[in-house]
Parts: structure tokens; C-alpha cells; sequence
């Protein structure tokens, strides 16, 4: 079976950021599916490279080789989001379509990862080759575009309705797309952890002190202002507790200005955009990861923690209760309540036994989390569109 894989979030050389993108086309390689790239990379005038953001996606290659897989990062013109959101997987099609490769290839499908703009790119792909196409949705097309008044939304919807088969990252985004996509075409499909989970040796942040962690961008929903209100809270009983964040985004000002509005800019380090081993390595030396994210569709931070044996901290109904139990192998609370987070964080930190228990619960939930199955389950849904089209229904 030839896949076609398009996605805007696969890694790049020098960028490890959506490594689960690259891990299941790496596992469906391995079940003998043969998956080409493409990573439609918006134009970034040099001028820009000064904005990091921007230089990682300037120095993009045009095209790489990563464990035997080969992904083009083709540039496309890509206007004012917020005004031409809706229209950005046709810029990218008028783009792709010339590939000089694409005519000569034999595919049997194309899936896209995100119905937005990914999808739409895909959809019209799709229509140029006479295939039927897949959208996997990883949680902002329901959280974001689904939400937004007028052409956002419908073209999301138009995408997700056409597609053959459509693939949710958790059972919450699931509930989310059953209103758009029917039964017979809505699938669930847990991400795995990204390395298989192999333990490394914990990183020396601030030696001799206990360690919050949380990692991802820096934006509202992620939560971290809560954790910060729940150390302010925790800080008198706990004075050798810190709070370590890393990723990078808009709300980076306003949380230093808040640690330091609250006595704690001594005690809360912003770490920037990290490889991802060195990540790991940090969740390893971790005493909890917390991480109140909602909206979250399924949370690849979390089971990554887990998988380092080190105790997490999400929010209830969102994509990490599909393997975090509360009290099991992890805690799950309210969005938004530093009283109740407060309140589990000193759970954690004051009965160790128990909260090696809960760890290891949470190891073992993370093994059971694997690329091979997610691959598998991938493959059987693209087996089944296939069917279905063979069938002429």
C-alpha cells in the first residue's frame, strides 16, 4: 500500500516539535505501507529569520530523508490567517500539484493530518489523483476551527464530511466530530509515545529542590497560570518546591509578570523551546508533571511523563482521560481551579509511596501506548476505505 502524508506539522531537520506525526509514518513503514511526505512550509522572507519561529521554517530543507521516509517541504504563499484561513489547503494545492513527482507516483490514498489546512490541500489532491482521502484530527480543528464563526467553520466541516474516513486522536474529540461525521466513518485512534518510551537519565534543574514540570506552548489554554496560582498557594508550606515551564509563546509575558506579582520569579523557570530529549530528561527529574490543559484532544506530553515514571496532572474530560485515571495512575482535574490543583499537587508531594504507586501505574499505561498499535489501527481503517471503494460504496 503507497500513502500519501500530508502535514504541516512533520518535523523537519534541527526541528523536533510533532515528532507523533513522523513516529506513525515510521510505524506504518514498518508494517510494509510505503509513506511519502509532503509538508507544505509557508514562504519566510529572510528578513524574518530574526523571529525564531520563523527561522526554523526558513531553514526548512526542500527535502529530507528521515529513518527511510522522504518528505518534501515544499513553499507556499500562505496570506493573513485571519482573514484567509479558510483558503490556506488551496494555496497549498495550487502549490502541490506541480510537484513534478506527484503525476509519476502510484498511491492508493492520501491522508492529512488536520482538517485545516492540511485537509483541504488533501481534499483537492485527492480529487486531482481520482483517491479517496483520510483526515486525522488532532484536537484544534474541533477546539479552534469548528468554533469560529462563518468560513472557518464550514470549510472545516466541508473537509471532514468528504473525507473517506475520518480519525480522532482521543474519545473527546470524537464526541466532538459525531454531530459532522457519521458513525460508520468516525474512528478513534490513541497516538503512541514517541521513542517507545525508553527511560533516560534525569536532567539537574535545580538540584536539591522539588520540581513541577509542564511543557508546550505558551498560550491561555494550556493552563499554566493556574499552576502558577496553585505554587502561590503551595509556596509557604512547600519553600523547596519550583515550578519549571518550557515551550514558548504569547503568553510568556504575562506569566512572568504574574510569578513575579506573586513573590515567585526566583522559583519559576521559563526554559524555552527544548530538543526533545532534553524534554524527556526533564520529565525524568521531575517530582510531577501538571499540565491543566483545556481544551486538550489527547496530550502527547502527558504520556510521555508517564513514560519517564514520573506522576501527571490533567484535565478531566479532555483527550488524556482516555489513559489517566484519577487516583490510578495519575490525577485529573477541573480546568481552571488552583484551589483543587493546589490541593492534588500536595497529595503528590506528601505521601511518596503512594505517589510511586500512582507513577508506576501511569509506566505501565504508557507502554501500552505504542506506535506499532497505533500503526496497526491506522492500517486497518485505510483497509477498510479501501474496501469500501473497491466496492464501489
Amino acid at each position: 500500500m503507497n500513502v500519501l502524508m500530508i502535514s504541516h506539522l512533520y518535523p523537519a531537520p534541527g526541528d523536533d516539535r510533532h515528532l507523533f506525526v513522523h513516529e506513525q509514518a515510521r510505524a506504518l513503514q514498518e508494517l510494509g505501507v510505503h509513506v511519502r511526505v509532503i509538508s507544505p512550509t509557508p514562504y519566510t522572507p529572510r528578513l524574518l529569520w530574526r523571529v525564531p519561529r520563523l527561522r526554523r521554517r526558513g531553514m526548512r530543507p526542500r527535502r529530507a530523508v528521515r529513518d527511510g521516509i522522504t518528505a518534501d517541504y515544499p513553499r507556499v504563499l500562505q496570506p493573513p490567517r485571519r482573514i484567509l484561513f479558510h483558503r490556506l489547503g488551496d494555496f497549498s494545492h495550487a502549490r502541490l500539484r506541480r510537484l513534478p513527482w506527484l503525476q509519476e507516483a502510484a498511491f492508493d490514498l492520501v491522508h492529512a493530518h488536520q482538517a485545516l489546512p492540511d485537509g483541504g490541500a488533501a481534499q483537492r489532491l485527492a480529487g486531482d489523483l481520482g483517491l479517496p482521502y483520510v483526515v486525522t484530527v488532532n484536537g484544534v480543528d474541533v477546539n479552534v476551527h469548528l468554533r469560529r464563526p462563518g468560513a472557518v467553520a464550514e470549510r472545516t466541516a466541508a473537509v471532514l464530511r468528504g473525507a473517506a474516513a475520518v480519525v480522532a486522536v482521543s474519545s473527546s474529540v470524537a464526541g466532538q466530530l459525531r454531530p459532522i461525521v457519521a458513525g460508520e466513518r468516525l474512528h478513534v485512534n490513541l497516538n503512541g509515545v514517541v521513542d517507545g518510551g525508553q527511560s533516560v537519565a534525569p536532567a539537574d534543574l535545580a538540584p536539591g529542590r522539588r520540581l513541577l514540570l509542564s511543557a508546550g506552548n505558551l498560550i491561555a489554554s494550556k493552563g499554566n497560570a493556574t499552576v502558577i496560582d496553585a505554587l502561590s498557594r503551595l509556596a509557604s508550606a512547600y519553600p523547596d518546591l519550583d515550578y519549571a515551564i518550557a515551550g514558548e509563546g504569547v503568553q510568556l509575558p504575562t506569566l512572568t509578570s504574574q510569578a513575579a506579582r506573586l513573590g515567585l520569579a526566583e522559583r519559576v523557570h521559563f526554559l524555552g523551546l527544548l530538543a526533545h530529549d532534553r524534554l524527556l530528561a526533564l520529565m525524568a527529574r521531575a517530582d510531577v508533571f501538571v499540565q491543566p490543559s483545556s481544551p486538550e484532544g489527547f496530550g502527547q506530553v502527558y504520556a510521555e511523563a508517564m513514560s519517564q515514571g514520573t506522576p501527571v496532572i490533567a484535565c478531566r474530560d479532555e483527550g488524556p482521560a482516555d489513559y489517566v485515571q484519577d487516583g490510578v495512575n495519575g490525577w485529573l482535574v477541573a480546568p481552571g481551579d488552583a484551589d483543587a490543583l493546589a490541593a492534588v499537587i500536595a497529595t503528590a508531594l506528601d505521601d511518596p509511596a503512594a505517589t510511586h504507586a500512582v507513577a508506576e501505574a501511569g509506566r505501565q499505561a504508557a507502554a501500552a501506548l505504542t506506535w506499532t498499535a497505533n500503526a496497526q489501527r491506522q492500517l486497518a481503517i485505510y483497509e477498510q476505505v479501501l474496501a469500501a471503494q473497491g466496492s464501489g460504496s
